[in-house]
């Protein structure tokens, strides 16, 4: 487009497009585009792109980038210390690479007579330190241990005085004996303790092999004290393990500080005479004779305590849990992080070896730094064989076999595939959402589809495998949750690459139980592909065996609506039509309301008033997602100005099951469609958090086919909805609450700081007059916050104490829940039947339950446990064993311990 005409020209008579000023704003900008990079700049990104050519290997860009460092030392010592804190922070697989660059300047500095450069390197390091003591003051655990890791590199290397970074270490490990300490904390001090004796074990124990063995001693005995909470959250189960009474010997699942101690003792068996093998080993610098080693002091810290909000509460390291008015999940969990292992060791690093620990943290740190930018992420992933020693994975040509070392050739592809998955399979949660677990591991398939596709498919294979396998019959299988997850990112993946699977190998599965998780994941990822596709598209991607109505594998109809009044023979055609008719003529409310409460007293001469109502619920109701099922837009739309019609028939607790009950059947077919609707339908408070849970267990598994009370995926994910809607409502209040108190508290301030100008100015001033205005200024804003938060407070306990009640009314009091539990029902498992299975699923939700919402369901611990817990003793016909399971599970979720 031209735009000739003169409004569009400035007044300097320029002209062409984009009138007047267009030429000069463009050479202005091109100017800015094109003006030099600062030296300060040029110095970070030199330090942070160190080796970023794939083509050359690291050690050999050292000296490079040493002399370039040196030629600015004294100038720009602030930004070679920012780089390297950036680098460390960022790229943790490049840090010993970044510590032997400061070795080997260095060296390089100690040759000159004077000690002026060396002076200038102790500078940077100084400013470096600071940086690491804000990473204390505010308590950014991963930034501490990425530096930890770089000192410990230095200390090797004498560069950094190993007596100090002992210090340094000892007091993270005295964290552990504070009083009262959270397993987080303990175990974010542990590991930066740990991984730094770790890297620097050989200098550290050379130095003061007392000390070491002590720091290993407190490690062992912290991770002793968490094997119970390990095996609540362990993503293999058996169904006769009590996490209370046994220590679970799953060898597939490994939690970190176990492995680290694990680590540490194989080192501390050979006296710490060997640094593990996977870490890069060039050749240090030579130091001129009669030069001593720099030797640099690390200043002391002490870990401060963890803040506190205003009602007493921790705040995670993630912030807070509301975020611009909106509740934020807290990233933060008070349980061990149990990973699960998908590969045999020989192909991947096992982690309780001191390389295989080393490289399998590496990746789970830049899975977390990279999560704003997934590309970058599966990028670097497969580039980290230049990071580490030649033989820590295979490809590389130049490995030889050397007497005394590791060759440990480990696969990248599926080390990085099972890394992933083990992180987005972390219980009760991932650390972040799992979408972007699934959508990295679709990014490293994109940039080696020959590599990365083979591993990918073996872990399928594997979860699989493990979703029950009746011919290891000691053998444990994958947690609800964890099925769950692989289920999603399997239907996600499949989506991303044309839908190809090689379905007919899961043919012989078809004839397991129904009920059977590998039956259940069959039906549940074409039920999910299906909502990424369309129905017949899925349907020609699998074998006739799938389609065949016994099979159970694809449903028989497409999801669509179940509009229960399109048929002219239906009784209530008529009245359902003419509603229908107002609805889409977008009518006034008043008309809708009238028309619909004509309809109730016509039905009522024919009938009772009560059946009326629910005739003319179901008709409201289904009329509505009608007319909305045509898009998203369009069912916002009618809910939304129809809102008093559905709140006229929703008033009483049975009314909002009918609500509940009659969307549920409109859109049978679709288990999204459900959540969705309930989702609006309880944000326009329509229907309580409470109503939903009900629903969950009494009508969400029907289309599942398991046993009256049972829990299964659909059930559990309206049951996870309605509480997080609930907490999230009660954190949203709590957040409103806090602002307005701010507020006022600012206004009382301001008003006595006035009160106090006007004495000065010697005005006759009634001080009390004054002080009750203060007083007086609790809004109605605040009442009206404090009323919302103590409602909305109420309804969450509500929604926890059904969910738990129902949970126990079912566990607790069904021959099956216990019988499940038994070890000889568990060897015989491929003989279980609907409600087995059923009880099976329902526990692992349990599990989850408790897990997933401890901290709110520690605010209500006493009600909890009066009100539903109580039962187990009370009533008649509880299962023992159930009983027991039942009361190991809470007590374990809410110790804290």
């Amino acid at each position: 487009m031209s735009y000739q005409h003169d409004r569009y020209n400035g007044h300097h008579g320029g002209g062409g497009s984009g009138g007047g000023k267009g030429r000069y704003y463009r050479n202005d900008r091109r100017d800015r585009e094109h003006a030099p990079e600062r030296p300060e700049a040029k110095i970070r990104s030199a330090l942070i792109k160190f080796a970023d050519d794939p083509e050359c290997e690291p050690i050999d860009e050292i000296p490079r980038l040493a002399r370039y460092l040196r030629d600015h030392l004294v100038s720009s010592p602030a930004a070679i210390a920012e780089g390297l804190r950036t680098g460390v922070t960022e790229l943790p697989f490049k840090i010993p690479f970044y510590a032997y660059l400061l070795s080997y300047l260095d060296a390089d500095l100690a040759q000159e007579p004077s000690d002026g450069p060396r002076t200038q390197l102790t500078g940077v390091l100084d400013d470096f330190v600071k940086g690491f003591q804000a990473y204390v003051d505010s308590l950014k655990w991963r930034e501490l241990r990425l530096c930890i890791q770089f000192f410990a590199h230095l200390v090797s290397l004498r560069v950094v005085a190993p007596a100090s970074l002992l210090a340094v270490l000892k007091s993270f490990i005295a964290v552990l004996d504070e009083p009262g300490v959270s397993y987080t904390r303990a175990r974010q001090a542990g590991l930066c303790a740990g991984e730094g004796v770790l890297r620097a074990g050989v200098a550290l124990h050379a130095h003061d092999a007392a000390g070491v063995n002590d720091l290993v001693a407190a490690l062992k005995a912290f991770s002793d004290g968490s094997s119970q909470a390990k095996s609540l959250v362990a993503p293999l189960v058996r169904s006769y393990d009590n996490p209370e009474d046994v220590e679970v010997d799953l060898p597939d699942c490994k939690e970190t500080i176990q492995c680290l101690v694990k680590s540490l003792v194989d080192m501390q068996d050979a006296s710490f005479e060997r640094r593990p093998a996977a870490l890069p080993e060039p050749l240090p610098p030579v130091m001129a004779p009669g030069v001593e080693p720099l030797l640099f002091e690390l200043s002391a810290v002490l870990v401060p305590p963890d803040a506190l909000d205003l009602e007493g509460e921790e705040i995670s390291a993630s912030g807070p849990v509301v975020e611009d008015g909106q509740p934020k999940p807290p990233l933060k969990q008070d349980v061990p992080y149990v990973y699960l292992s998908v590969f045999p060791p020989d192909m991947t690093p096992l982690e309780t070896t001191p390389s295989g620990y080393l490289v399998r943290t590496c990746m789970m740190d830049m899975l977390n730094i990279y999560e704003v930018n997934r590309k970058e992420g599966a990028r670097l992933l497969l580039d980290l064989p230049r990071w580490w020693a030649y033989r820590t994975f295979k490809g590389r040509d130049d490995v030889k076999e050397e007497e005394g070392k590791e060759t440990m050739q480990w696969m990248l592809e599926c080390t990085a595939v099972e890394t992933v998955l083990s992180t987005a399979f972390i219980l009760p949660t991932a650390p972040h959402s799992s979408v972007y677990y699934y959508a990295l591991i679709a990014e490293l398939c994109k940039l080696s589809p020959t590599t990365v596709g083979p591993a990918v498919g073996k872990s399928i294979r594997k979860l699989y495998k493990l979703l029950g396998d009746e011919a290891e019959a000691e053998a444990a299988v994958l947690d609800v949750e964890v099925a769950r997850r692989f289920t999603e990112w399997f239907a996600v993946h499949m989506s991303n690459f044309g839908f190809n699977w090689v379905w007919k190998e899961w043919i012989p599965d078809l004839s397991l139980s129904p009920h059977h998780p590998r039956r259940k994941f069959i039906r549940r990822a074409i039920e999910l592909e299906i909502r990424s596709s369309y129905y017949d598209r899925i349907k020609d991607t699998l074998p006739s065996d799938f389609h065949a109505p016994e099979s159970l594998a694809v449903p028989p109809e497409a999801p669509l609506p179940n509009y229960e009044y399109e048929d002219s023979q239906h009784p209530y055609f008529a009245d359902a039509e003419a509603l229908l008719n107002l609805i889409k003529k977008r009518s006034k409310i008043d008309e809708v309301v009238k028309l619909a409460q004509t309809m109730v007293e016509h039905i009522t001469s024919e009938s009772s008033s009560a059946e009326a109502h629910v005739i003319v619920r179901s008709i409201a109701v289904q009329v509505i997602l009608h007319v909305g099922s045509r898009s998203f837009s369009h069912f916002l739309n009618a809910i939304e100005r129809y809102l008093a019609l559905l709140r006229l028939f929703s008033k009483e607790t049975q009314a909002k099951a009918e609500v509940l009950d009659t969307a549920g059947r409109f859109w049978r077919r679709s288990s999204l469609m459900v959540g969705i609707v309930f989702d609006k339908l309880m944000q326009y408070q329509i229907v309580d958090p409470s109503d939903v849970v009900a629903w969950s267990f009494r009508v969400g598994n029907a289309t599942e086919g398991v046993a009256d009370g049972g829990l299964t995926v659909q059930g559990w994910e309206m049951l996870k909805a309605a509480l997080d809607k609930a907490s999230g409502r009660v954190a949203v209040a709590k957040h409103k609450v806090h602002t307005v108190k701010k507020e006022e508290e600012d206004a009382k301030a301001r008003l006595k700081a006035s009160k106090g100008a006007v004495v000065d100015d010697g005005m006759d001033v009634d001080v009390s007059i004054q002080d009750d205005m203060a007083d007086s200024l609790d809004s109605a804003a605040l009442t009206a916050a404090l009323k919302a938060h103590a409602t909305l407070t109420r309804d969450q306990k509500t929604a926890l104490v059904r969910a738990l009640d129902e949970f126990v009314s079912y566990l607790g009091f069904s021959s099956s829940a216990g019988t499940v539990l038994r070890h000889e029902s568990w060897q015989s498992r491929e003989s279980w039947g609907l409600d087995e299975w059923s009880s099976w699923q329902t526990w692992g939700w349990y599990r989850q339950f408790c897990r997933a919402h401890t901290s709110q369901l520690r605010t209500y611990m006493n009600t909890l446990e009066s009100v539903s817990l109580s039962k187990l003793d009370s009533m008649p016909g509880a299962d023992a064993n159930a009983s027991a399971m039942l009361k190991s599970v809470w007590e374990l979720s809410l110790s804290g311990e």
